[in-house]
């Protein structure tokens, strides 16, 4: 087989754990790492201003705009799903939200075969991530690459949905990343002063410094080469040529849970008959690939503002004008925080350990998937913490670029329709609080006319959209179905090792950035760990 060139590791994705993988591999210089990344370097100013990334999410140039097959339990809408496909990945343009998860999901992940990723062995490498004052030093990292901080400014409806919270007998959280997760609080944000702190930013920039590191940009990885079992070596395509490189030590899939295991199954890893059907020869039959997908899904209450502004004219007019004006002179302003800023985690049924859904709010309202309305509007969505409801990623054909078949069935788990359920009444709960009352107008969507519970789950068919927290499609464990080992080794192979999102055994609470820094941060130490004993 011959090669263009060489290197000792090899990182397809450069997303927010290849970015992590990147850093702490070339740390040493002892070895030489080459990272590969299908979009363009971190160039775009609204990568950088937090307020601007719903400008970038349907940017093509910045964003796999994939599109997703119909769902049945969606009223057969088949909608977009956008991911990074940029220096940084979603990281650099997600909505900066930055939250852990709840402890007792990563003690779950032990119990689910996945020993050493208990909440006590993952707590080190979410202090390493992070840079945050305040908190409990038991909890938080004080010297890490990213910058964590609350908003810089707290919105008016924001402050309103906290003290709402309250009246309601919910406990005010003033760390969703501390000694606990439930109750009502302001979202921690990754962000540096007025700019973005994210994984291109951070990590990915401390190793292109290094002579040891090369950053290749819209380098699509093709396929995975192996002899025999053991990887050896990644096709590449750039500028219309085919590249290969070979690889001495190991290559790191860290594409994602959607491109990690379409270019698996592209490498002819995966269910054998899937593999058949799409032209591909069959290296290696793992029937795990591509299943087990998770997501979020997001159902939005929308309330009409009165007596105050939300985000939704400040992002117009004279008003834009002058946010950008302020946001150039002092850094602050709307343009300096992330649109989602408020958070409830809570229980939908009393005797649950745990809180299962996740509420989010915006002081702004959406028309569609992430587009402000021009109507002065605020928000609140209903998330089911951990859904039952699974997917799949399913290669069409043996084209890279051709996209997979992305089906998340979202609500086709007769639990997660139940949480919904309950989510919402909660929601219209907390806009019926004296704090939060004041400001509405009147309910928007889904409207007065949405009473049952039969009424509220079709709305949640009618309007629910993707969280784009998608997981677990290469899931770790141990068990026949699992992709990768705990050590994070696809099973039955060498030489290769996938390290995102998709090695989750299932959805965290809140958004999932910080877990993949995490898996990053302690995929590498593995790494490491293997490279010194060696």
């Amino acid at each position: 087989m011959n090669f263009d060139f060489e290197t000792d590791y090899c990182i397809v994705g450069a997303g927010a754990a290849g970015c992590v993988v990147a850093d702490r591999l070339s740390e040493s210089g002892r070895d030489r790492v080459l990272v590969l990344e299908a979009g363009p370097s971190d160039w775009h100013p609204y990568i950088h201003i937090p307020a601007t990334f719903l400008k970038l999410v349907r940017d093509p140039r910045f964003s796999w705009y994939f599109q997703m097959e119909p769902e049945p339990e969606l009223k057969g809408r088949a909608q977009r799903a956008p991911q990074g496909k940029v220096l940084g990945g979603g990281s650099s343009i997600n909505g900066l939200a930055f939250m852990r998860g709840q402890a007792a999901e990563y003690d779950e992940w032990v119990a689910r075969g996945c020993p050493g990723w208990g909440y006590k062995d993952v707590l080190p490498y979410f202090k390493r991530i992070e840079r945050y004052e305040g908190g409990d030093d038991a909890y938080r990292g004080r010297d890490g690459p990213m910058r964590v901080s609350g908003a810089s400014e707290v919105h008016l409806l924001t402050r309103s949905f906290v003290a709402a919270g309250m009246e309601l007998g919910f406990p005010r959280n003033d760390d969703f990343n501390g000694s606990a997760r439930e109750g009502v609080g302001v979202i921690q944000n990754n962000r540096e002063g007025r700019f973005r702190s994210g994984a291109a930013q951070t990590y990915l920039v401390r190793a292109k410094r290094r002579p040891n590191v090369q950053v290749e940009t819209h380098a699509l990885g093709r396929r995975i080469l192996f002899e025999g079992k053991r990887a050896i070596g990644v096709e590449f395509g750039r500028g219309g040529k085919r590249l290969r490189v070979c690889v001495r030590r190991e290559v790191v899939l860290s594409c994602g849970a959607i491109k990690s295991p379409h270019m698996l199954q592209l490498s002819g890893v995966g269910p054998a008959e899937l593999l058949a059907a799409a032209g591909i020869p069959v290296l290696h039959a793992l029937p795990g690939v591509g299943q087990d997908l998770h997501d979020h899904l997001y159902t939005r209450i929308a309330h009409r503002v009165r007596g105050t502004q939300s985000m939704n004219e400040r992002t117009r007019g004279w008003r834009l004008a002058f946010e950008l004006a302020k946001y150039a002179v002092t850094g602050g302003g709307i343009m300096a925080n992330a649109t989602t800023s408020g958070a409830l985690f809570c229980r939908s049924r009393p005797e649950l350990a745990n809180p299962d859904v996740y509420v989010a709010f915006t002081p702004g309202s959406y028309v569609q998937q992430l587009q402000l309305e021009k109507e002065p509007g605020m928000a609140i969505s209903v998330i089911q913490s951990h859904p039952e409801s699974t997917g799949t990623i399913r290669a069409r054909t043996a084209d890279p670029e051709d996209d997979p078949a992305i089906q998340p069935n979202y609500l086709s788990a007769e639990i997660d329709r139940r949480a919904v359920v309950a989510g919402l009444r909660v929601v219209r709960k907390l806009f019926a609080a004296p704090s939060l009352a004041k400001w509405s107008s009147h309910e928007t969507r889904p409207g007065p006319s949405a009473i049952t519970d039969e009424d509220l789950l079709d709305f949640a068919r009618s309007a629910g959209t993707p969280g784009l927290h998608f997981c677990s499609s290469c899931r770790m464990g141990t068990d026949e179905r699992a992709v990768v080992t705990p050590d994070l080794k696809v099973r039955g192979l060498e030489g290769l090792r996938v390290i995102d999102a998709s090695i989750m055994p299932g959805c965290s609470s809140g958004n999932t950035h910080a877990p993949v820094l995490m898996i990053g941060e302690k995929g590498a130490a593995i790494m490491l760990k293997e490279r010194s004993a060696a």
